[in-house]
């Protein structure tokens, strides 16, 4: 496996202006919401991760032989007995125990176990999903803060900004490059004069929807290669260089 010095790139974070900051999205923009998983009911413990969290679907394993289950990593609530050769599934990990959702005598439960009673796993599991793990903490801060960075997908950059104003696809020597583009418009005041009925003039102010800048975010398999900007966006609060992982894939 790669030395994880060599997984890190340093890349420009680009910040996307709020509402508030007086430029306009065409008609129709929304920004993406997600449900934050790290503000749920589910209790975590100290060091583990949990792929519930993370994941959106589940990762089934095999438990190969009765097992005692816990509600913490502790061992200070015993929830059953895991009943021997049957599927569960994997729902966090620590040094020490997976917590699985398995059946046991007493029913259903979902409790930490010893790591030795469960098989199924891919080789090198662990340590992918611990870099997989430190991508997403540093991907979800970028989403929680509407900005985006080279190294995010293309989901990733949605889920963050929202969706694109144009699409873009060319086919270069190099390969095959997609591109987002990002349009802003502000509100330009336009007087405009008219005659009343009764032949009187008036003036009234109107107010027109110009692009005021332009950011084209460009793909390269599937990952952001280039952030590109033209005049009249402020990106005086862009963060600067961080550092974000490249998209590590656990199936």
């Amino acid at each position: 496996m790669k030395s994880r010095s060599s997984l890190w790139l340093f890349l420009l974070v680009v910040h996307f202006p709020l509402p508030s900051d007086a430029q306009l999205r065409r008609p129709g923009f929304a920004t993406i919401k997600h449900e934050d998983r790290t503000k749920s009911a589910l209790v975590q413990e100290p060091g583990a991760i949990y792929l519930e969290v993370m994941l959106d679907k589940e990762l089934p394993v095999r438990v190969t032989q009765a097992a005692a289950i816990y509600s913490s990593l502790k061992g200070d609530r015993w929830l059953g007995n895991a009943l021997p050769n049957q599927n569960a599934v994997l729902l966090a990990i620590s040094d020490k125990a997976y917590r699985i959702r398995a059946k046991a005598k007493q029913g259903q439960v979902a409790g930490w176990v010893s790591k030795s009673v469960v098989a199924g796993l891919p080789e090198g599991f662990e340590a992918n999903l611990r870099e997989f793990h430190e991508r997403y903490l540093i991907v979800s801060e970028l989403i929680k803060n509407r900005q985006v960075a080279l190294g995010m997908t293309v989901a990733e950059v949605i889920a963050s900004i929202g969706p694109p104003d144009k699409r873009q696809s060319k086919v270069t020597n190099e390969g095959r490059v997609d591109s987002l583009d990002y349009i802003s418009y502000e509100r330009v005041p336009q007087a405009a004069n008219s005659i009343d009925a009764f032949g009187r003039l008036s003036t009234t102010t109107q107010y027109i929807e110009v692009e005021a800048g332009r950011v084209q975010i460009e793909f390269a398999n599937d990952t952001v290669t280039a952030i590109s900007e033209s005049e009249g966006l402020n990106f005086a609060n862009a963060r600067g260089l961080v550092t974000v992982p490249p998209p590590v894939y656990l199936f």
